[in-house]
């Protein structure tokens, strides 16, 4: 098993996990310094650093660091049936065991692949988005490369939508207002972590009103984002898509609005 590639290919599935490596020994131990092991948030693995109850320690604990989001743990097993940090096997020896937590990234869907769209990719791209365009334009998408993933979204914004999660990040820049009426209709409900929507305050309140009429509740209009973007006076796609940026490092850190 070639576990780099695993790494690379789990990552990309933005998968889930820990990597748990033995960095020292002493004494009779079940593998050598450099043993490696993933442990997905399922509790399932691949690699192994020994086996038998030493092993079961550190998924349990690499699992706990999951669950309380921890980034990184160096840990000493003793091989003895008792005692602190013992794992009930008789070796007699110890391994120190370094386990890391591969950080998903927050997703960043961008519904609009235009100029704004462009230059906050390539601004995005440094911030560990990973990021996501949206168009309904073949050949607008072909403007973006891995790793920014690209979803034809049929004529409408209609087809192929990504799923949306608790850390999605959803900028709505298409060419039309109607498109960006439509969209936010669509991720208004969503438990995303945010939601900004480009246009002047008239326009925005236009698409508003049209969507109160439709039935969806002003409280959860005044949550979007709108207009999009630190008030930073931008002008041109290139500030406008720096004042989106820094609105979200603004919600990531979970700054206030005073």
């Amino acid at each position: 098993m070639d576990i780099f590639a695993e790494i690379t290919d789990s990552r990309a599935k933005s998968r889930q996990f820990v990597i748990a490596i033995i960095v020292n020994n002493s004494g009779h131990t079940p593998r050598d310094v450099g043993a490696k092991m993933l442990v997905y948030s399922d509790g399932s693995q691949s690699g192994t650093i020994g086996g038998g109850s030493f092993e079961k320690h550190v998924i349990d604990d690499c699992l706990k660091m999951m669950n309380d989001s921890i980034h990184h743990l160096l840990k000493t097993y003793r091989f003895e049936q008792s005692g602190e940090d013992s794992v009930d096997m008789m070796c007699g020896g110890e391994s120190q065991v370094y386990m890391e937590l591969n950080i998903i990234p927050d997703s960043l869907l961008i519904f609009g692949g235009g100029h704004v769209c462009n230059a906050l990719v390539k601004i995005a791209t440094d911030l560990d988005f990973a990021i996501t365009v949206i168009d309904n334009r073949p050949n607008i998408l072909d403007n973006y490369q891995p790793p920014v993933k690209t979803v034809y979204a049929g004529d409408n914004y209609s087809e192929n939508l990504p799923a949306i999660t608790q850390n999605s990040y959803i900028v709505i820049v298409t060419q039309g207002h109607r498109y960006d009426r439509d969209i936010l209709a669509k991720v208004i409900k969503s438990e995303c972590a945010y939601i900004g929507m480009i246009g002047s305050r008239k326009k925005i309140e236009r698409t508003y009103s049209a969507l109160e009429k439709e039935g969806i509740n002003r409280e959860l209009l005044n949550k979007v984002h709108a207009p999009i973007g630190l008030d930073i006076g931008a002008e041109g796609p290139h500030e406008i898509a720096v004042s989106i940026a820094a609105e979200l490092i603004k919600v990531q850190r979970n700054l206030s609005n005073s």
